[in-house]
């Protein structure tokens, strides 16, 4: 065989396995809008065996064969990007697949319907020791995974790179240690300023705030001839279904709060079905999983969707749709979604306290795997770092260890990502600054085609041809960097407290 029917093999493999996780979109879709409880039972053997094909595809003889070529295949001094995205993808599912031990694997998924149920015993209890014993078990075979899948590198690196290809934990820690600390010099220069006041934000019409919302992402740039709303759901969450499909799933209520949902999954839509026609036919659509589809959705929620500009522009358009607002003023509006209070919950915390909340998440999961922490510990490690990091005390278990579902629902590993994406999400702007240095007035004038333009050119159409270490490094020019992001921070939340942007400098 030559190396271009080579490379067509696991092209081929490639595409197939897109299409068996378009397939589980879709039962994730219809899982959390539509399916009728007496329906589970049926629905989770049919995801069972789809799951089965999916990863059946990479361990076939030809598979088997495929991977001893390309394991001779230099990937520098492959020029095209395209094909060594098609390369580097195959071998690692390959590799994934091929040395996922079936024994333990079919452990873990025996546990995981268990350890989920004894989560939710031990928050309705409030007593992480309902939870502790089976949390211990999942960390544990998801260790022995690990190790069987990579026996050369720290089970964590390898449970890390699973969701954030090519991410090196040191690397992470290393970052992540100048952006707590940034945070952290941040918060308490913000605490000698002075705060904006509390606003008492009126609730609309359910209806008519989710219309609105949904009209707000569609004039961002997400199209609906690429996909839809629904917002049926308790969470919202973005379905890609195809290269060109992507479905937004929204709650409904009268909060504001629900136009930064609608702009969050936007942003992972438009992201999602952003990929050029050569990234689809090669199976490589949809964007960079992890961190990196993170920092594109935050982008569109945060640095434009909480924006002076943006709101300089879209005020009027709120206080005409849902009127309840119109006796708001503009400014009070703006600041008010800008108050930086350190709380005990992730999702409910403000723009530039949230890193906080997904750093020592990592940190606690890094320090278990390096042995430095066992489950017994977990509780109160948890609660110490909420009191050294946030200043706020954990009441209890559900409030603390037991707040998030990740842990119960095989998301080990997983934490990062929210962090990165704001780590990203400085770097990107710093890029789009420096060649579109009039962004901003484009946003007051509610015209975002340059943004999306920019965007679709530097990250979009690339899909997930690259590790989010390459892209970041392709469109910035540097590696994985936390100062442009408290850059950002400083220079957005100090006049808003009345005082002069920037941070001390590095000791």
């Amino acid at each position: 065989m030559t190396y271009q029917e080579h490379l067509e093999s696991i092209t081929r493999i490639g595409r197939e396995y897109r299409y068996c996780k378009s397939i589980e979109s879709l039962f994730e879709l219809d899982q959390w809008t539509m399916l009728p409880p007496l329906g589970g039972d049926y629905r989770q053997q049919t995801a069972a065996w789809v799951a089965q094909q999916k990863n059946h595809l990479y361990l076939t003889e030809e598979a088997a064969r495929e991977e001893a070529y390309f394991d001779g295949v230099s990937l520098a001094e492959i020029e095209d990007p395209v094909e060594r995205g098609i390369i580097r993808t195959f071998l690692s599912r390959r590799r994934i697949a091929a040395r996922t031990p079936e024994d333990l694997q079919r452990q873990y998924n025996l546990l995981k319907a268990r350890c989920m149920q004894k989560w939710k015993e031990a928050r309705e209890a409030k007593d992480y020791k309902i939870f502790m014993p089976w949390l211990k078990q999942a960390f544990d075979l998801k260790g022995q995974i690990a190790q069987a899948i990579n026996p050369d590198a720290p089970a964590f690196d390898t449970l890390v790179s699973l969701t954030d290809e090519g991410a090196a934990v040191g690397e992470i820690s290393a970052q992540f240690e100048v952006l707590q600390k940034g945070l952290r010099a941040l918060l308490a220069k913000l605490a000698g300023g002075t705060a904006p006041a509390a606003v008492d934000y009126p609730q609309g019409d359910p209806a008519a705030m989710s219309a609105f919302a949904q009209s707000l992402a569609r004039e961002l740039g997400f199209s609906t001839d690429l996909g839809s709303f629904n917002d049926r759901v308790v969470h919202g969450f973005t379905s890609f279904m195809g290269p060109r499909d992507a479905r937004v799933s929204t709650y409904r209520n009268g909060s504001h709060e629900l136009i930064f949902t609608c702009l969050h999954e936007a942003g992972h839509a438009m992201y999602s079905t952003g990929s050029s026609q050569r990234l689809i036919d090669a199976g490589l659509w949809g964007g960079i999983e992890g961190g990196f589809h993170e920092a594109i959705s935050r982008f569109y929620e945060n640095m434009v969707g909480r924006s002076r500009a943006y709101w300089d522009y879209c005020f009027p358009k709120l206080a005409k749709a849902i009127p309840a607002f119109a006796a708001l003023d503009p400014e009070q509006f703006y600041l008010g979604l800008h108050r930086v209070r350190p709380t005990l919950k992730r999702i409910a915390s403000d723009e530039v306290t949230y890193s906080l909340h997904a750093i020592l998440r990592f940190e606690l999961e890094r320090d278990y795997f390096a042995g430095a922490l066992c489950a017994e510990d977990m509780a109160d490690a948890w609660d110490q770092k909420y009191r050294e990091y946030l200043g706020v005390e954990v009441p209890d278990d559900t409030q603390g260890v037991l707040q998030d579902m990740h842990w119960a629902g095989d998301y080990i590993g997983y934490f990062q990502s929210y962090a990165l994406g704001n780590i990203y999400d400085g770097q990107i702007l710093a890029a789009l600054e420096r060649d579109l240095p009039d962004w901003q007035q484009d946003l007051r004038r509610g015209n975002f085609v340059p943004l999306n333009d920019w965007m679709r050119e530097q990250i979009w159409q690339w899909g997930c041809c690259f590790t989010a270490g390459e892209l970041i490094r392709r469109v910035t020019g540097s590696r994985l960097d936390a100062r442009p992001f408290l850059t950002y921070l400083d220079r957005k939340y100090s006049p808003i407290y009345g005082l002069k942007p920037g941070l001390p400098a590095e000791g």
